[in-house]
């Protein structure tokens, strides 16, 4: 079976863009024949964001800002990096965790610097482990000029360490991460593959699963349709309709591989997405996949490969099994808006209040409203913490408003 999605309208590229998606799109397409005449979407997403010459994390478009593709909440405003270093700080005061930190894709960098600026003298050690090369030159022409009194304080990895001690923090990460996706129709469960067209054009199919840990997933999430005690909370008839969604095993994978990395600290993920019971819900029944191009969103990832930023959002009860099933301790989970609002952003603005001209206070009452105002980030994206060996677990980030409960 096959399905072809065209854009809903075609895209102003330049002549350089439309060099390197058509360059990129020759690539896939040989990768695609290499491999019998498909591959999962799995792969090519990694293709379409990774590739080291062509994907989108990897070329140098721009991708940041009002002119990119995305705004993320620390390129948004320096309150959200304020209140998770008074979350960090309660942290290392009520342990002896060793002051380092791990940042995972720190994108423009705005996140580092903006916590080494108010954490200062406190950390110890700043890691990034950042798998795009161009972002990691990116950020380290931008520390070299704007904060070189940090260059001392931060290295650059290249693999996730041995034994870190410290706290992780991933921001937006996991949604980026190359995802499956598999339908479940009329009693079958199938895994989405791409493949070409007789007009060269990418398209998708659907083959049997092969691989026995997504099979093994999907199986579990077909059976908990028709019983609760599966263990996974949905709220589909898959037999009844037909049901698209993501299984993100490079997720599961990526939680494992921080859990083994850890020997003592804590884990901060931000990212947007829900518990698997508003995952699993019919009016997500063609799935979360889609992508972005200048802040535009795209329902058809196969179209401008390397152009387009591609994402998925996260099942966050998978991300806490997993977390759970190796070792790691579950702090908690809530909303970005009640996360920064625990940690005192009310506060930290009230603070500014007497200290800058009502315009300046006004675009910072703003910034307020999109971190978390609902209809902005602050439902849609949440923040789950974890740690490993460590007996303090009253975060100030979960005190109130802690939806653990429903994963």
């Amino acid at each position: 079976m096959s399905t072809q999605f065209n854009p809903p309208f075609a895209l102003q590229l330049t002549a350089d863009e439309s060099k390197l998606t058509q360059d990129l799109k020759s690539k896939i397409i040989a990768q695609i024949a290499a491999h019998g005449g498909c591959i999962p979407v799995s792969k090519y997403i990694e293709l379409a964001l990774y590739d080291h010459c062509y994907g989108y994390y990897n070329n140098l478009l721009h991708k940041f800002g009002v002119d990119g593709d995305f705004i993320t909440a620390p390129i948004l405003s320096e309150l959200f990096a304020l209140c998770l270093a008074r979350q960090i700080r309660e942290l290392w005061h009520n342990s002896e965790v060793p002051p380092n930190v791990l940042e995972i894709g720190a994108g423009n960098g705005q996140l580092m610097f903006d916590l080494l600026t108010n954490l200062g003298d406190l950390i110890g050690h700043y890691y990034i482990l950042e798998l795009s090369a161009s972002l990691a030159s990116f950020q380290q022409q931008e520390l070299s000029t704007k904060y070189p009194q940090f260059l001392s304080k931060v290295t650059w990895l290249n693999a996730l360490p041995d034994n870190f001690d410290g706290i992780i923090l991933a921001n937006e990460v996991l949604d980026a991460q190359p995802c499956e996706v598999v339908v479940w129709s009329e009693g079958n469960t199938e895994q989405r593959m791409v493949g070409v067209d007789k007009d060269g054009d990418l398209i998708y199919l659907t083959k049997p699963i092969c691989s026995d840990e997504l099979n093994q997933i999907a199986s579990l999430i077909r059976m908990s349709t028709k019983s609760s005690s599966i263990g996974i909370d949905v709220n589909i008839d898959i037999d009844k309709n037909p049901y698209i969604s993501e299984i993100n095993l490079n997720n599961r994978g990526f939680m494992k591989s921080l859990a083994g990395a850890l020997r003592h600290g804590f884990i901060l993920l931000i990212d947007y997405g829900y518990c698997a019971s508003e995952y699993y819900l019919p009016n997500r029944s063609n799935g979360t996949l889609r992508g972005y191009f200048r802040h535009r969103q795209l329902d058809d990832i196969l179209s401008y490969p390397g152009l387009i930023d591609i994402t998925s959002s996260i099942d966050f009860s998978a991300i806490a099994l997993t977390a759970i099933d190796n070792q790691l301790d579950f702090i908690g989970y809530t909303t970005q808006a009640n996360f920064l609002l625990n940690c005192g952003l009310a506060d930290i603005v009230a603070s500014q209040h007497g200290n800058i001209d009502d315009i300046k206070y006004l675009k910072l009452t703003n910034q307020v409203n999109y971190l978390t105002a609902p209809d902005e980030m602050g439902e849609v994206f949440k923040i789950i913490g974890f740690s490993k060996d460590i007996d303090f677990n009253d975060w100030m980030g979960f005190k109130r408003n802690d939806l653990s409960h429903t994963l």
